[in-house]
């Protein structure tokens, strides 16, 4: 009896083993395509997190991995879009036209990787909101600033020629004296003219044939915050536009690599349906620099040079198209009308000729490019 006993307790042991075995070599296999004849070079793919969640069984306590063919492990991010639980997975993939590979998730020690977005609130600056990825830099601002008097709605630009992340070093060196985010000291500038205007790629209510601007945001929150994807929402004073008081939100997304941010706008108004304008404040006198293809819904904007620090090279991409485009309240401006509630969904960024673009038509034919790949997202599929 007692031999049997000890038999029966080194089965159930061995069973268990074998489970656990099993367990911990679950694969979930991810099949990423591009779709197109250009090549994707570190694009950022989402899958369901819920499907690999299910097919790993995950407990609380367990993390991933996210392998490539060769075994290696690439940079993830588990995206929560501000919910407690994450919503998607998120990696960088390459892939030249019509290729096809397979990724691996699995559960494991993931290695650690340096994030490539990064943003924060900057109450030490009057309330600026920055954010950056390993391309180029950002900024709204805030309640601070408003209070003294300085309303800015607008969109900012940092340019910058390194892959480091450098907003809290720029605003240090800058706020004690030690060097200005004004002047190019080796990693970028900040030179872009905001002021009371859209700055670049804002979009605001048209009344009159007027651009309406509301005031600094109120309040922000941070929704994602790398390593591979920086989200946040800004919420605006209510303002007038005609008759009608509107209300304003914006959420912001900036992946790794890219040089465009997303934007999700919504304006809530008693009016069912509002004229918008999307555009670039202008800059500098006489004839002005700019490319406009309303059916594909891409206008772009050329700033006029700065002896010292170059041109910026500034775009937008609504896949809705634009009804028209034209200069008008000091702005290169794309238009539409759009349902009130609504999310008003297009992307918009900056380029510099002395980082990655060698003059205005290498940008627009990076936002040419960039409509390809947002028309062609690359197909995923779980196995």
């Amino acid at each position: 009896m007692m031999r049997l006993a000890n038999l029966t307790i080194a089965i159930v042991a061995t069973m268990i083993t074998l489970s656990s075995c099993s367990m911990s070599q679950k694969v979930v296999n991810v099949s990423v395509k591009n779709p197109t004849t250009i090549d994707r070079e570190n694009e950022i793919v989402e899958v369901d997190w819920s499907k690999i969640n299910k097919k790993l069984s995950l407990t609380d306590d367990q993390s991933i991995v996210v392998t490539n063919s060769s075994g290696e492990q690439v940079p993830y991010q588990l995206v929560t879009n501000g919910e407690k639980s994450p919503v998607t997975l998120i990696f960088p993939v390459s892939l030249n036209n019509e290729e096809s590979k397979t990724y691996q998730v699995k559960v494991g020690t993931p290695e650690e990787f340096a994030p490539l977005v990064y943003g924060r609130l900057v109450p030490e600056r009057k309330d600026d909101f920055t954010w950056e990825n390993n391309r180029v830099a950002y900024r709204v601002y805030g309640p601070a600033l408003q209070a003294t008097g300085e309303i800015s709605n607008g969109l900012d630009i940092w340019v910058k020629r390194t892959e480091d992340l450098v907003i809290n070093k720029w605003y240090k060196d800058d706020l004690s004296g030690k060097a200005s985010y004004h002047r190019d000291n080796g990693e970028g500038v900040d030179f872009y003219k905001v002021g009371p205007t859209l700055g670049l790629g804002m979009t605001a209510p048209i009344y009159d044939d007027n651009i309406v601007l509301g005031k600094n945001f109120t309040s922000v929150e941070v929704l994602d915050n790398g390593p591979l994807r920086i989200s946040f929402k800004l919420h605006y004073a209510p303002y007038m536009v005609g008759d009608n008081e509107v209300t304003e939100t914006r959420v912001f997304t900036l992946d790794a690599y890219s040089r465009l941010n997303k934007v999700e706008k919504v304006f809530d108004s008693k009016d069912k349906t509002l004229n918008l304008a999307t555009g670039f404040v202008i800059s500098g006198q006489g004839e002005q620099t700019t490319f406009s293809d309303n059916e594909a819904g891409i206008i772009a904007y050329e700033v006029a040079e700065d002896k010292n620090w170059g041109i910026i090279y500034t775009g937008a991409i609504n896949l809705m198209g634009y009804e028209n485009s034209k200069i008008a309240n000091n702005h290169f401006l794309g238009y539409n009308h759009f349902d009130s509630g609504k999310k008003y969904t297009y992307y918009t960024g900056g380029g510099w000729n002395r980082s990655g673009f060698t003059d205005f038509n290498s940008w627009t034919d990076y936002l040419k490019r960039q409509r390809t790949i947002y028309q062609n997202p690359i197909q995923v599929k779980v196995k």
